[in-house]
C-alpha cells in the first residue's frame, strides 16, 4: 500500500489538488449568483409591497396576498445565509482552512435535497472533496 504524502515542495501534487478543487469553487460561485439572484428579488418584492400598501387606502375590493412579506423577508434571509456560507467556503478553499471540509459537505449535502438537480452536483462534488488527497491539502 502506497502512503500518501503531500509535500509543500512538490508544485505537482497541489496542482492535481487545485484541479480538483476548482469544481467546488465553480459551484459555490454559482450558488453565490442564484442565492444573490433571490435576495434582490426578495428586496424588491418587500418594498413593492410595502410601497403599494402605503399608497392605496384599505377597502375590500383590494386584497392584499398574506404570504408576500413573511415569504420575502424569508428570502432575504434565506438569501444572506447561503451568500455568507458559500462566501466562507470560498475563503476556507483558498487559504487552506480545516473547516472548509465539513463545511462543503454540508453545503453540499444541502444542495443535494434543495435543487432537483442537486443530487448529481453534490454526488459528483461529494467524491472529489473526500479524496485523501484533498483532505491531506486541506488539513496542512
Amino acid at each position: 500500500m502506497m502512503a500518501i504524502s503531500l509535500d509543500n515542495n512538490n508544485p505537482d501534487n497541489n496542482n492535481n489538488v487545485k484541479k480538483y478543487l476548482v469544481g467546488i469553487r465553480i459551484w459555490s460561485l454559482i450558488a453565490i449568483v442564484i442565492a444573490s439572484i433571490i435576495f434582490i428579488i426578495s428586496i424588491f418584492i418587500l418594498v413593492w409591497t410595502l410601497r403599494s400598501m402605503s399608497i392605496l387606502h384599505p377597502s375590500p375590493d383590494i386584497i392584499y396576498p398574506p404570504f408576500l412579506i413573511p415569504g420575502s423577508i424569508f428570502g432575504i434571509i434565506v438569501g444572506a445565509a447561503v451568500i455568507t456560507l458559500y462566501a466562507i467556503t470560498i475563503f476556507g478553499l483558498n487559504n487552506r482552512k480545516k473547516f472548509s471540509v465539513k463545511l462543503i459537505r454540508v453545503l453540499l449535502i444541502l444542495t443535494m435535497f434543495s435543487l432537483p438537480i442537486g443530487t448529481i452536483i453534490g454526488a459528483l462534488l461529494l467524491r472529489r472533496i473526500n479524496n485523501p488527497i484533498v483532505k491531506l491539502y486541506l488539513s496542512s
